[in-house]
């Protein structure tokens, strides 16, 4: 299994929670529809949707957040994170049964060192440097949640300049 790293800049995470009686399918379609949202992505637990967006500068975000995403109707709540740096790892996971998405409060001194050690580790298909270098936002799979779990509590929480990790499970095709 490869661990080459894709590595780009730009973009934005956001984690979206539907009030209580929203029809979270039409929220999901109506913002994949949305110029600048490149995925849809559904979630279980704290938040119900996380969406992928693309945009040229920060200001084009920001006019996305406040024009599009406050005027969705049954959105309680979202959270973004500007993405300074991404890298995806390019070895195939598609075969993988369980997906989780986890982020961590980092020391941003032990940023570089850290990120280094991430990309090598084969569960992890996707990392997003984000918040200042104060958070991470990985992605990972596994062929279990037991598998997931035992690298996010036996490696991921033991590496040095991680504070927390708050994990999300995410539901995949």
């Amino acid at each position: 299994m490869s661990t080459q790293t894709e590595i780009s800049n730009g973009g934005a995470l956001v984690f979206l929670r539907g009030e209580e009686d929203a029809d979270l399918a039409e929220i999901n379609s109506s913002l994949l529809l949305q110029d600048g949202v490149g995925a849809s992505i559904p979630m279980l637990g704290d938040w119900s949707i996380l969406l992928r967006l693309t945009a040229k500068d920060r200001d084009g975000m920001k006019q996305f957040f406040e024009e599009r995403i406050s005027a969705v109707k049954g959105v309680a709540d979202f959270e973004a994170y500007c993405c300074k740096e991404t890298w995806v790892a390019s070895g195939e996971k598609s075969e993988l049964k369980a997906s989780v998405c986890a982020v961590l409060e980092v020391d941003s001194g032990s940023l570089a060192g850290l990120t280094a050690r991430l990309r090598a580790m084969p569960e992890i298909v996707e990392g997003n440097v984000v918040d200042c270098g104060r958070r991470i936002i990985l992605f990972l799979r596994g062929n279990s949640s037991r598998e997931i779990n035992d690298v996010i509590g036996g490696e991921i929480r033991l590496l040095p300049g991680v504070l927390r990790v708050k994990k999300f499970n995410v539901m995949v095709n």
